[in-house]
């Protein structure tokens, strides 16, 4: 793996007065080597009433494209994308559980919050008696009211006299830095500082009301230059001057370079900057939920001075990378000794050991991608996530939830008007809803169900089975998004028309274990392993329904789980996992957040391979036919995910459905990958409506896929997605997509029906069905249709 070389000043100039290091770091232009990405073919299958699309679509260069206007009109059918809408489940197979909304965990529970004052208690306060215009207190007058010290012998060490002071410091080391993928910093340490007051010797018979006129009047001073309204207790005060006075006493939120100046300017007795390393995050909001921030620092210390006493408080890293990679970002602190005189000046210093800096993290995401997918989800998404995955390591390349909040709100610590802001949002922008908030994945499920449904057997490419607008079963009707009947389908069509009635039929009759079994399989219901604090999901099984509930899925639990509703619940990162595995065709990749930690010397301390979570294992007939109704989702005339259509060619599959029934609020998603031959990149997209707002998958979410690909695929990254795709079909020329499905419209070997026979089954062309060759040999019909083949009772 290639090594990160960022470009930083110098970390250490350790500074006479204030013995600390000062770490600029810069942005860094090199990575770890680029993503070439590239076009290819794709095909398309004909549907019916329409003329058939070409089997190879070739796709040019970017600069030989046709321009929009001149490329062939898309013939759509009467139901568009944007008439998609929630189905309603019928309330008996809802129940009480489905009605609960799970625990959502935020990132803000370990925030250090602002010091609040009691105005009793207020130094400032106790300024209100002081005559205005009198002049300030001074260290002098103060020691000269006392009773004059015994002098010192001419000659006597420093130590012998009554006030001097000799302590030893840690001088805190700067944490790592994060880096995006190609070296851009996320997260930095940066030398801050504070207006603090250093309290000379005030004397022996020096007065409260004194010592608090003293930092009072420090404070005043910058209140006035800044406009500010810092305070501290005044019990605050006395004790820090009766026992740590040699240590500064910060009283202010850190300081603007503006403001630092203008105190440079306007010095007074006392009053000193103090200077501290803070986080800083240099992209503001960007990529928030993941990164985290620094918090629980520690109170400020009271008592004596103890020796290795920090010279400022350590946060440590609160959720996000920050909490997960602590030790490896959280540096080496150094020592340093002081000396003081009685007056409370500093006479010398010897700096025992240099802090050594934290080691950097070196994440998967691209800057660019991310920023794209968060201005995309800001204008067209009220609330919801994205995630983008390279399908031939499982990087993370973006994953973006929103709305967001800014990590430096929290650095060095949050106001509590704005730390109530942000927790009683309704929009919960601390909630990272990429990896942490599971939602039923509604029609992106179809994709997992259809692969089920072939590799067990029951069904193959060529089945038959009516699309009418409503399905009852006993006394339950359950309706399909269009209020129209579409006639015979197979499961290519199925899948392009999102047709409800078609997967509730096939599902009763292949059973719940055949699509658990694949979902799974495709890394649904479980943790990605993400090193961050995610959610599982839920994938429900007959055996976990017999455990629960004393009997196996009933057929309407079943027809409710084949859409992706009920209990079954899944995470964008999970989705864009899945349709990850579905576009390489083989394996099941580890989603990879970090790529490698580094030292400052951007030697690799570690780093973390691609991993493959399981193989795939299914016959390539049955992906075949899965990825063709997925391509025709996006490119055929009545796919429902139309709006994100792009040269670069997309497959992908919609869904709308319900969410939280009480309060009338459904989900839009759109999942898939690109190119469509060839994939290089999965996505995921989902959109939080509104209450009692219609939302639709193909009208919602698919527009943020096909604006994000405007954006993103500039004529450099359109080429390299271009050459990425040829580089694979070079190492692997395979006929993953070659298979004509016109060709294969023949009934299930595996197919029976209640007596054990075999219906007959209108064909698409029965002149084709006889002509045509035999389908390859499917994987799916031996173990798995042992397993998982049952009958229909």
């Amino acid at each position: 793996m290639a090594i990160l070389r960022p470009t930083f000043v110098p970390l250490f100039a350790l500074t006479a007065a204030l013995l600390l290091p000062s770490l600029h770091a810069q942005t860094v232009q090199s990575g770890l080597g680029e993503d070439a990405q590239a076009i290819i073919d794709a095909p398309a299958v004909p549907v019916p009433d329409q003329p058939a699309v070409p089997d190879t679509i070739s796709i040019p260069r970017f600069e030989e494209t046709v321009p929009a206007a001149a490329r062939p009109a898309i013939v759509a059918q009467p139901m568009v994308a944007d008439d998609v809408e929630a189905v309603e489940i019928p309330a008996e197979l809802i129940g009480e559980e489905e009605a609960e909304e799970e625990e959502e965990v935020e990132m803000a529970e370990d925030a250090t919050l602002q010091e609040e004052i009691d105005e009793k208690d207020s130094t400032i306060k106790n300024m209100e008696g002081v005559t205005p215009g009198r002049a300030p207190l001074t260290a002098s007058a103060l020691r000269a009211r006392s009773k004059p010290e015994p002098q010192a012998k001419l000659g006597a060490d420093v130590m012998t006299r009554t006030e001097a002071r000799t302590f030893t410091f840690a001088i805190p080391a700067p944490r790592g830095q994060m880096l995006d993928r190609n070296g851009y910093p996320l997260a930095q340490s940066k030398v801050s500082y504070y207006a603090a007051i250093s309290f000379p010797y005030l004397g022996k018979e020096v007065e409260d009301a004194e010592v608090l006129r003293y930092a009072g009047e420090r404070i005043l001073h910058v209140n006035n230059i800044l406009g500010s309204e810092w305070d501290l207790p005044g019990k605050t005060v006395l004790q820090h001057y009766k026992e740590r006075r040699w240590f500064p006493l910060t009283f202010s939120s850190i300081l603007t370079d503006e403001e630092v100046d203008e105190l440079n300017r306007q010095q007074m007795e006392g009053l000193k900057l103090h200077p501290v390393y803070v986080r800083h995050y240099p992209q503001g909001e960007t990529l928030s939920h993941v990164i985290g921030y620094v918090g629980k620092r520690p109170p400020r210390l009271t008592g004596p001075i103890v020796n290795d006493e920090p010279l400022w408080g350590q946060g440590v890293g609160v959720d996000g990378l920050e909490e997960a990679f602590e030790t490896d970002l959280r540096g080496q602190d150094g020592r340093v000794n002081v000396l003081f005189k009685e007056d409370g000046t500093k006479t010398k210093e010897d700096v025992l050991s240099k802090p050594k800096p934290g080691f950097n993290v070196v994440t998967a995401i691209d800057l660019e991608m991310q920023r794209i997918c968060e201005s995309l989800l800001a204008e067209k998404v009220k609330r919801g996530a994205m995630v983008v995955l390279d399908v031939r390591t499982g990087d993370i390349v973006a994953m973006a939830s929103y709305p967001q909040f800014n990590p430096n709100d929290f650095i060095p610590s949050i106001s509590q008007e704005k730390y109530s802001a942000l927790v009683e949002d309704p929009a919960k922008p601390l909630f990272p809803r990429a990896y942490r908030a599971a939602y039923p994945p509604a029609s992106t499920f179809k994709v997992p169900v259809a692969l089920g449904f072939l590799e067990s057997g029951y069904i193959s490419a060529g089945d038959m089975y009516p699309c009418p607008n409503a399905w009852t079963i006993g006394d339950l009707t359950m309706r399909n998004w269009n209020t129209k009947e579409e006639g015979m389908m197979n499961v290519v069509t199925a899948l392009t028309r999102s047709c409800n009635t078609w997967f509730y039929e096939v599902a009763v009759s292949a059973g719940a274990d055949s699509m658990s079994y694949m979902a799974t399989r495709l890394g649904l219901g479980q943790k990605t392993g993400i090193p961050l604090n995610e959610v599982e999901g839920f994938i429900p099984s007959n055996r976990w329904w017999l455990d629960k509930y004393g009997y196996m899925m009933s057929d309407g639990e079943e027809a409710v789980m084949s859409i992706g509703q009920g209990k079954v619940e899944a995470t964008p990162l999970q989705i864009a996992k899945m349709m990850a595995a579905v576009g390489n065709g083989r394996e099941v990749m580890k989603p990879r957040l970090v790529l490698q930690i580094q030292d400052l010397n951007h030697e690799i301390v570690r780093s973390f391979p691609t991993e493959v979570a399981n193989s795939l294992n299914v016959d390539g007939y049955s992906l075949r036919t899965v990825r063709r109704g997925m391509y025709d989702v996006v490119n055929a005339g009545n796919g429902t995910g139309k709006a994100a259509y792009h040269k670069i060619t997309v497959s992908g599959k919609t869904g709308t459905g319900q969410w939280k029934v009480a309060q009338e609020q459904n989900i839009a998603w759109f999942a898939g990958y690109f190119p469509s031959k060839y994939p290089i990149y999965s996505f995921a997209v989902i959109y939080e409506g509104e209450p009692g707002e219609k939302v639709g998958g193909g009208k919602n979410a698919a527009p943020v896929v096909g604006a994000f690909l405007e954006q993103y695929l500039t004529e450099e990254n359109y080429n390299r997605v271009r050459d990425a795709a040829t580089e694979l079909k070079e190492v692997d020329p395979g006929d993953l997509d070659e298979y004509s499905y016109r060709d294969s419209m023949r009934p299930s070997i595996f197919r029976t029906g209640p007596g054990g026979e075999v219906p007959a089954l209108e064909q698409v062309n029965p002149a084709e069905e006889q002509a045509g060759p035999e389908p390859p040999q499917r994987g799916g019909g031996g173990l798995f249709n042992r397993i998982f083949k049952r009958e229909r009772r």
